[in-house]
């Protein structure tokens, strides 16, 4: 059958009822919209009718069923009720003076081959139980689907962890404890533990080409006495540990440009509040109003012998001390040790695998061996799995990256990043209630985008727009087209990568046909098949250019 073309007020394409009380060929109906559109998953439209006086028998009953059918199968909606002024039914009353049926709200879950859909109705009437009529229309009411909305294009974007690559520094420390109320260094402070580990670091970063920044000393005293006493007695006790190491180091760092920071930071509270909470010691409410008014060290031997000796012990003399830092920074390593190193599983910072997955190597499997060598050396950090899961989706591996990145959640469930990954996967899969989930706990402006395609996916055209923004991407001028703009879609097409696609030409048409631009329609859909031949026959079939379908120039393009 040969569709006719429909505005969107018909008359019944038949006599509804043959016998000559029935004249409900009169009936006008109005669907809205037609031709009709498709909206996220559905297609939804409205059915007014109009019909004149003395049109319905008053003790008639009348079912009217509308049916959609389209390629593949028909959907069957709910029958519709109507009746005479007199008949004993409850279904809604034709007025025998004319008037207006209830509008009827109709939706239906879009199926592959709605777009070339025709609406119908099928029609039975009795008189007190006696079928009169019992027909269905011929000619459609409402035919064919607008489908752009399906132009949507999967460019779903994804976040990598940046590898914040730069120079690495590190550090090393030492601690020199000193007797009461004295500044000198002991031999055995000299020569500690923790002045040999201390060495080793130096001798292994000046082999190693390092370059030493500077030593952060902070001299410390306890609360006991007064506190001008011990601001001095601090100072003087950074300075003594200063005068060692300068001595200790002197051919080390007689070149180097090493900044000296010596504080003296008087008594040290907090650290008198931690070790007295933990000591073995009686009267710690007593001991703490001792120090708050400045009780000399004579005044807490008053306590007694064993309480003064577990205080002095557990408290005080870890408090009289001088803490050095010394900070490096690490000789940065050539582009070829980074990729040596990481493809070996070496010794290397994070920040230095992830720089050489995503800067030194390009060949996908590579990548990946190197940032499973990450995840190796750094099981607590998120990052390598989530770049895993990047390197995947890019791709088309959907199921493995979801893998990576439920694993870079696993450790980090706040990440910004994983939860916009992890939403463009669910986007992918066509989970649009996991995708809205992810994507609205992060931040990311790749998260901004996808929340535009899932918003253009569920119909809501106006939201889409504003999360595309400034994007300059097909599906940022679809989403003008769709919610009313169309003539701002060929701006936010030229201003991208996009611009030259015959895709790109088609949405254009599309734009000019919704604005009432003819010859834009013409131009563009030329451009849009000379770049892509099977446009031909989709602008044939589709539905935006209803009103140029019989005008010779459009003829001439389709054809």
């Amino acid at each position: 059958m040969k569709i006719r073309t429909f505005g969107f007020i018909v008359m019944a394409g038949i006599l509804l009822f043959g016998c000559a009380k029935f004249n409900l060929d009169q009936v006008k109906y109005e669907v809205k919209p037609s031709p009709l559109e498709l909206h996220g998953d559905s297609i939804k439209w409205v059915v007014n009718a109009s019909y004149p006086e003395k049109l319905v028998p008053k003790k008639a009953d009348i079912t009217i069923t509308p049916v959609l059918k389209y390629q593949g199968g028909e959907k069957v909606f709910a029958p519709q009720q109507f009746q005479g002024e007199k008949s004993a039914g409850n279904a809604q009353v034709l007025a025998n003076s004319g008037g207006k049926i209830k509008p009827v709200n109709l939706s239906v879950a879009y199926a592959d081959g709605m777009q070339n859909a025709e609406l119908h109705l099928r029609v039975t009437a009795s008189v007190k139980g006696k079928e009169k009529y019992n027909e269905a229309t011929s000619t459609p009411i409402a035919l064919g689907t607008i489908v752009t909305p399906l132009l949507l294009q999967s460019d779903e974007r994804f976040v990598a962890a940046p590898h914040g690559y730069g120079p690495i520094y590190k550090s090393a420390s030492v601690s020199f404890y000193f007797p009461y109320n004295s500044a000198a260094l002991r031999p055995a402070e000299k020569n500690s533990e923790e002045m040999k580990t201390l060495k080793a670091f130096v001798a292994a970063q000046q082999k190693d080409g390092a370059t030493f920044e500077r030593f952060e000393i902070n001299g410390w005293a306890s609360p006991d006495g007064e506190s001008f006493i011990n601001i001095e007695l601090s100072q003087d006790r950074s300075n003594a540990a200063k005068k060692h190491l300068e001595g200790s180091f002197k051919a080390v760092f007689k070149d180097a440009k090493l900044a000296w920071n010596v504080n003296g930071k008087g008594a040290d509270a907090d650290g008198f509040n931690r070790l007295l909470n933990s000591a073995n010691v009686d009267k710690k409410s007593e001991i703490k109003s001792k120090v708050g008014s400045n009780a000399m060290n004579s005044d807490f031997k008053a306590m007694g012998t064993s309480s003064y000796q577990t205080l002095e012990k557990e408290v005080f003399t870890p408090l009289r001390r001088a803490e050095a830092v010394l900070t490096v920074k690490q000789r940065q390593k050539t582009e070829d040790e980074l990729r040596n190193a990481a493809m070996a599983n070496g010794d290397l910072a994070l920040t230095e695998y992830l720089y050489v997955a995503a800067a030194l190597i390009t060949d996908p499997t590579q990548q990946l061996q190197v940032l499973e060598f990450a995840a190796q050396r750094y099981p607590s950090d998120y990052q390598p799995y989530n770049n895993r899961g990047v390197i995947l989706a890019a791709q088309g591996k959907w199921a493995e990256a979801k893998t990576e990145f439920k694993k870079a959640e696993k450790i980090n469930a706040t990440a910004s990043d994983v939860a916009n990954n992890l939403g463009a996967i669910a986007l992918k899969e066509g989970n649009k209630e996991e995708a809205s989930r992810y994507l609205s706990k992060s931040s990311t402006p790749e998260a901004k985008y996808n929340m535009g395609n899932l918003q253009v996916k569920a119909g809501d055209y106006a939201s889409a727009a504003s999360s595309y923004g400034g994007n300059c991407t097909f599906n940022a001028a679809l989403a003008k087209v769709l919610s009313g703009a169309p003539t701002q879609a060929a701006s936010a097409l030229d201003c991208g990568a996009d611009k030259d696609k015959g895709l790109s030409a088609y949405l254009k048409a599309v734009a000019a046909a919704r604005s009432g631009g003819d010859q834009g329609v013409y131009e563009n859909l030329r451009k849009a098949i000379g770049g892509d031949v099977s446009l031909k026959a989709k602008a044939k079939k589709d539905l935006e250019f209803l009103k140029l379908r019989e005008k010779a120039e459009f003829k001439d393009i389709v054809n």
